[in-house]
């Protein structure tokens, strides 16, 4: 029990930054699609609003998306921790039954007494800390406040779908499978994930109108599981053929490395794009609801700089039109001796 059992030696920083591009670009790829479907879905809007309408969906999606990813990272994080933990426990319990527990240190006795004694409350422990750390992603790391509550509720329930799809495929598929211990330590996951969903929708104060949009929300996502999923699929074999990930390794580990890269990512891209508007220093209002994200396209980037100049001139020119017609009043006013015309209107000889 070693820890290259875990981490590749091999996996150099070279070999990082390759597949750290890797994830760049498939990421951008999902990001590319993902705006084609938003131009899609806008063209029955009218085309005076159609740009706006196009930004905000498009922003609102791509953060569905960085969610969808982050949602699916913390879950598995809890399923990657529960199998390496009960695979050490495995591995010390022969040495615990032999009579030479006296030889581990004092740290890994007190986890197998632990993990053997209390493994469900370690679980639940783990379950949580995967809750807080998807929390401190998606609030503080990589902010995402254009997200509704009901929206986040229904991409992180998605996100143990995502889990569960990938435990079904090591379970159910022995070519892509752990063939290095029994796979059926992944039911006992599965059924607390399955647990966790059914407490989601069957709770105490809710109603079936309750149960039916949890649904609907997770329908209405769901092209963002099936994007996921196959970003990380494709980028967890393209890592095990490249040997980036080791096969010796558990695969879900091997899958929890490919979604850390794709995290952080997401975080580049997400704080580049901040800086890019900080240092835009944009004072329009229109610009207030988009804080998060610029244009995707640098002409669409020019043609809203052109029309909040073609706007600001409109009102400037309104405005020197008005002040020109409000002196020519004054003239008037004073041409008759400090009296408006208006008030001989009604004694017109």
């Amino acid at each position: 029990m070693t820890i290259d059992r875990y981490i590749n030696p091999d996996f150099d920083n070279m070999k990082k930054l390759i597949f750290l591009g890797m994830a760049f670009a498939g990421i951008f790829l999902i990001i590319l699609i993902i705006m084609f479907g938003t131009r899609m879905s806008v063209c029955l809007v009218d085309s005076s609003e159609r740009h706006d309408e196009f930004k905000r969906r498009n922003i609102d999606n791509i953060q569905l998306f960085f969610e969808m990813i982050i949602s699916g990272t913390s879950v598995l994080l809890f399923a990657c921790s529960y199998v390496v933990c009960n695979h050490i426990f495995e591995l010390l319990t022969p040495i615990v039954k032999s009579g030479n527990a006296k030889k581990l240190s004092d740290g890994i006795r007190q986890f197998y007494y632990i993990w053997d004694t209390s493994k469900d409350f370690v679980l639940l422990f783990l379950i949580s800390m995967s809750c807080l750390i998807n929390t401190i992603l998606d609030k503080i790391i990589i902010p995402l406040r254009r997200i509704s509550k009901d929206d986040k509720a229904s991409v992180r329930m998605l996100g143990m779908f995502y889990a569960i799809i990938i435990l079904l495929s090591f379970n159910s598929f022995n070519a892509i499978g752990d063939k290095s211990f029994d796979t059926d330590i992944y039911s006992p996951i599965m059924m607390y994930y399955f647990g966790l969903m059914i407490g989601r929708f069957v709770y105490f104060d809710a109603s079936f109108m309750d149960f039916i949009c949890a649904i609907l929300g997770a329908i209405r996502h769901g092209l963002l599981l099936v994007f996921a999923v196959v970003l990380s699929g494709l980028l967890s074999f393209i890592g095990f053929k490249l040997g980036y990930l080791i096969e010796q390794n558990f695969y879900i580990v091997g899958v929890l490395y490919t979604d850390i890269f794709l995290i952080v990512a997401i975080f580049i891209i997400h704080h580049f794009r901040a800086l890019l508007l900080f240092i835009r220093n944009e004072s329009d209002a229109e610009y207030e609801e988009y804080d998060d994200y610029d244009d995707e396209y640098e002409e669409e980037d020019e043609e809203e700089v052109r029309r909040i100049k073609r706007k600001k001139k409109a009102k400037k020119e309104k405005a020197a039109k008005k002040s020109q017609q409000e002196q020519e009043k004054r003239k008037e006013y004073a041409s008759y001796g400090g009296y408006d015309n208006s008030d001989y209107d009604d004694f017109d000889v």
